[in-house]
């Protein structure tokens, strides 16, 4: 969970990285987009299920902004290791920005909607459910569309690396990866494995919190036990059988 402040915090940083890396007509587009999108992308969640990643207010921009980090490192983690990447910085943030752009809906419908059933909820653990007036399109092409319509101009690198986020999980991608025969356009791989890390990190962030909680969890019971065995023992003391 993150708080409002946090919120904040990162809509500010994802309109410096907008500020830095991008300039001209492109800037004002992807401006203009945030813009009309600023409400979802403060408030929506990365996922349905706390199991997943980031199944919480705000999780998704927190992992878009995960996404750009991690893409950008494994850029250079990959020069580092002798690739002559043809990519710039800016191309992998803007893949990297949009990877998920469709999870934040159309601009008239949301992609997820709070779960209000109890019963999935607690058994099934989903506390966000797909939002099904929605009309239906891949994460990815409602990602292509949206920024197609805000006239976001896309080279072919990162409209297919935008298109292979999911990497080799997602069998449309699949044609994409094994076409890569020039070791220069790896742009879909470094967002791919950008976009694999963070949601991995993610995950292990929440388990270890729930680890902590559960920890904490054992200490408050037998602390509530030994004061619940000393409140008797006065009791006894002062009304003796």
């Amino acid at each position: 969970m993150i708080n409002q402040e946090q919120m904040d915090n990162n809509w500010n940083e994802l309109m410096s990285m907008i500020d830095k890396y991008f300039e001209g007509e492109q800037k004002e587009n992807i401006l203009r987009l945030h813009s009309d999108f600023e409400d979802e992308y403060k408030t929506a969640p990365a996922s349905g299920r706390p199991n997943y990643h980031n199944c919480f207010k705000g999780g998704y921009l927190d992992h878009v902004l995960h996404v750009i980090k991690n893409s950008v490192m494994i850029k250079k983690l990959y020069e580092k290791n002798g690739v002559k990447s043809i990519h710039t910085d800016s191309d992998v943030v803007l893949a990297a920005m949009f990877h998920d752009l469709g999870k934040l809906g159309d601009g008239t419908q949301p992609y997820y909607k709070y779960q209000t059933d109890d019963w999935r909820r607690k058994k099934l653990n989903e506390w966000y459910t797909h939002n099904k007036e929605l009309d239906f399109m891949t994460v990815h092409d409602r990602a292509l569309w949206i920024l197609a319509k805000y006239n976001v101009d896309l080279n072919p690198h990162v409209y297919k690396a935008i298109l292979c986020a999911d990497g080799l999980f997602d069998p449309a991608a699949e044609t994409y990866f094994r076409a890569y025969v020039d070791s220069r356009h790896c742009l879909g791989s470094m967002v791919h494995f950008g976009d694999w890390l963070s949601t991995i990190c993610e995950k292990q962030n929440w388990l270890q919190n729930e680890e902590e909680h559960s920890d904490e969890h054992v200490v408050t019971k037998k602390s509530s036990d030994k004061e619940i065995k000393n409140m008797k023992k006065q009791f006894d003391e002062l009304f003796p059988a």
